[in-house]
């Protein structure tokens, strides 16, 4: 039975590494999606400062996709209170949480002015599950801004589940918030607060 047992452990183990050994690096991917994000800004770098929905609109075209946005929801609002909400609220969590994604990773481009981002090599490799990968906002004219990802490989992709910028995890920071929102308030008030917000920075 030992035996059994055993030999079952390893089968799934030698699956498991031949999985992620196969996997493809995350960094053309988000390569791409700065590179197309920043050509965007380079395009209309005259119109940016009265029509701050151009790097909003970019953002979502280009980096939106390749960030598991339910996941996130998810880890942020909390396990407790993921699981007694329903399903519409947890879309409508999603939907007001996927707002804040976008200018949080927008906001160090507000005021673009040639910026480039750099990559750096993944340490350790990226053949496992989770990674994180560190770049760097260069700023022509101001410091530069350190902004790095952590990834998860899942269903054959990667996926950015949470976004760090200046060392400040969004994750963190906005868990934070919500859990001592919740302290007081009902998730549709959070919901409610959470829409107000983004209306109000959208206007």
């Amino acid at each position: 039975m030992k035996q059994i047992k055993l030999f079952s452990f390893l089968s799934l183990w030698l699956v498991t590494q031949f999985i992620y050994a196969a996997q493809p690096s995350p960094l053309p991917m988000l390569q791409q999606s700065a590179n197309s994000i920043l050509k965007v800004l380079d395009e209309n770098q005259s119109e940016l400062k009265k029509d701050n929905s151009i790097i909003y609109k970019s953002v979502k075209r280009y980096l939106l996709p390749n960030v598991d946005v339910y996941g996130m929801s998810r880890s942020v609002l909390g396990r407790n209170a993921w699981r007694k909400a329903s399903k519409s609220q947890r879309q409508a969590f999603a939907n007001q949480f996927t707002q804040l994604v976008i200018r949080t990773y927008a906001s160090p481009l507000a005021e673009y002015d040639g910026e480039k981002i750099k990559f750096y090599p993944i340490r350790g490799g990226y053949n496992k599950r989770f990674v994180s990968v560190k770049s760097m906002i260069i700023r022509p004219s101001a410091s530069n801004i350190p902004l790095a990802y952590s990834l998860i490989y899942k269903k054959g992709q990667w996926k950015i589940y949470d976004i760090s910028v200046e060392g400040v995890s969004l994750l963190e920071s906005f868990r934070s918030q919500f859990a001592q929102q919740l302290q007081h308030a009902s998730i549709n008030a959070l919901i409610k607060k959470m829409q107000q917000h983004n209306q109000k920075q959208a206007g």
